[in-house]
């Protein structure tokens, strides 16, 4: 991009270099400026600006100025000669002069003194002077377009920001306004894309992320959108919106890639897994072709590169097809491959981020391990884990609980494993006003007490009914009542966290 800057009238213009068309901007980033310098009382200003490039490192600078006074001239020369030295940016001045003709040449000053000759109308100019057409030209040619970085880098910035301090829909509005300060294409580097796309799957505005890709897949010369890490979160994207045909046009992106014989990532395996077993689900789990294309490709990345990911849903829907541990190697293969991933993942406790938690959920579920279900959920709802991720679980943990064989026994470590999963399904949900719900009660000791609420909204019963789910080893009052009219207020928790307390009277046990 080309900025030009002019002091008569004092205005300043994009020049695309493409299409030769002129708009008003901002010269900060871009990759050339180019500023006329004659009208002296513009000066101050447009050194400011110059100014604000210094601050952005942007070196490509081109100053010109018309030959009116020769000692005006001399003066900016040494003054811009000054900047040149004390900064690192490059200011390549070039002062010019108009003919009679009309027609615009660069001149030197040490030819200036001779000019009253030279200004003649039958003079030829062109066997002395260049052209200033030609000059800017010639400069333009040896210019690298790489100024982009330091707006690069104030985007990435915005954008890790705007993570930090939002979510949901507010996180979604902070991204549209960053991404329209974005006015040139050759912004969009890769990697700033792939920013974008996260921020907004973290927002679950999957409407953003197709909208974005299909507008550069609509760029004929940006080649951003075939990457297979864009079309991995665009078919993404494609698959959790699911509208009509959603699905469908998600596995024409990703089927030609996988079948190629060279192979890709393993992700890219397990996204073409995720889009079938979603199918699976939608069917009421009758799809039997879909639900052996999500394990082919499943089971296709885990041979590839064993992860928790795909050995937990490979191992799922070999019990959805009937695939027992007792009777299937294929199964029990797999059980001990995943073993020893989940093996070298570490102690629960030394665990940092949502995702290996939530394989290590998944992987005790297999194992059917009550404490290590409800330890390991206890951690995944303490790390805050986004909603979109939370659904792949419930994704998974639906189709396993549909095929399992159901318990006849009953424990209290049983209820509790049924809290969390029901809890952490719940969380997911959206929101449908009930008479009953599971609740978290974060008690003085710092620890959390899974509790059922219930709301009684008959007329003269009005009440709240609180409820620990005690252990067979509690004693005590586990049972509390809060009629309506002993209920003081209700307080709500800081925006993103699931927290409300009640202050009341008297309550009843």
């Amino acid at each position: 991009q080309l900025f030009v800057y002019e002091s008569r009238p004092l205005q300043d213009r994009y020049v695309d270099q493409s299409t030769g068309i002129a708009e008003r901007g901002s010269c900060g980033h871009t990759d050339v400026v180019v500023v006329e310098m004659s009208n002296r009382s513009c000066q101050p200003s447009l050194f400011y600006h110059l100014g604000v490039r210094e601050s952005f490192s942007m070196t490509n600078n081109i100053l010109l100025c018309c030959y009116t006074d020769l000692p005006e001239l001399h003066a900016l020369r040494e003054e811009i000669f000054q900047k040149s030295s004390d900064c690192s940016c490059s200011y390549t001045f070039i002062p010019y002069m108009v003919t009679t003709q009309n027609k615009v040449f660069c001149c030197d000053s040490s030819v200036m003194m001779c000019l009253s000759e030279l200004y003649q109308p039958n003079f030829n100019m062109e066997a002395f002077f260049t052209p200033l057409t030609d000059q800017l030209a010639k400069l333009l040619e040896g210019t690298s377009a790489n100024s982009c970085g330091y707006f690069r880098e104030m985007i990435r910035s915005d954008i890790r920001k705007a993570r930090e301090r939002y979510s949901g829909a507010q996180l979604s509005r902070e991204l549209t306004s960053i991404q329209q300060r974005l006015d040139s294409v050759e912004c969009l580097s890769l990697d700033i894309v792939m920013n974008f796309l996260l921020a907004y799957r973290d927002a679950q505005d999957f409407d953003a992320i197709i909208t974005l890709v299909e507008t550069l897949q609509a760029l004929p010369t940006c080649d951003i959108a075939e990457q297979h890490n864009i079309c991995f979160h665009y078919a993404f994207a494609l698959d959790r919106r699911n509208q009509p045909g959603d699905r469908e046009k998600a596995l024409s992106v990703l089927l030609p890639l996988v079948e190629r014989p060279e192979g890709v990532a393993p992700d890219l395996y397990c996204m073409c897994g995720r889009i079938h077993k979603d199918i699976f689900i939608d069917s009421g789990f009758t799809d039997a072709e879909k639900r052996d294309q999500a394990f082919y490709w499943y089971h296709k990345a885990f041979l590839m590169e064993p992860s928790l990911h795909a050995g937990i849903n490979s191992v799922v829907f070999l019990m959805a097809a009937g695939h027992t541990f007792e009777t299937s190697a294929q199964l029990r293969q797999i059980g001990m491959k995943l073993s020893c991933v989940l093996g070298r993942k570490g102690c629960l406790q030394k665990m940092e981020h949502y995702w290996d938690v939530g394989f290590y959920l998944g992987a005790s579920i297999l194992a059917a391990d009550m404490d290590k279900i409800i330890q390991a959920s206890e951690k995944l709802y303490k790390l805050n884990a986004p909603v979109w991720y939370l659904n792949s679980i419930k994704e998974t943990y639906t189709i396993y609980s549909h095929f399992k064989t159901a318990s006849d026994t009953w424990s209290p470590k049983q209820e509790l494993v049924d809290f969390w999963l029901g809890f952490l399904m719940e969380s997911c949900q959206t929101f449908v006003s009930t008479e009953q719900c599971p609740v978290l009660i974060l008690e003085l000791a710092r620890v959390l007490q899974p509790s059922q609420l219930s709301v009684c909204n008959t007329e003269g019963k009005k009440s709240v009914t609180l409820s620990h789910l005690c252990s067979l080893e509690e004693e005590g009052i586990s049972t509390w009542t809060f009629p309506a009219s002993s209920i003081r207020g209700v307080r709500y928790g800081k925006e993103g966290e699931e927290l409300q307390s009640l202050s009341s009277g008297p309550c009843v046990p």
